[in-house]
């Protein structure tokens, strides 16, 4: 007990799916469009963490699960 069950969170989000990025000050993150899920990553200090990838950059982001939303 009191470790995170990692199956819990696996589902959330999947690899090609749609999602939007909640932006800190820090991140220069195009204006519109979506990021897309490439890959899920392991649990980093009980949290999921994703590769995700908007169509206007050249690079791939590696954020936690709590910054993302589904694309409505």
């Amino acid at each position: 007990m009191g470790k995170i069950d990692e199956a819990a969170s696996a589902d959330r989000f999947s690899v090609g799916q749609r999602v939007t990025l909640a932006a800190t000050r820090f991140d220069k993150v195009p204006l519109g469009g979506a990021f897309q899920i490439v890959a899920r990553l392991p649990v980093e200090q009980g949290e999921r963490q994703y590769r995700i990838k908007h169509d206007r950059e050249a690079f791939e982001r590696r954020v936690g699960e709590y910054r993302l939303s589904p694309l409505s």
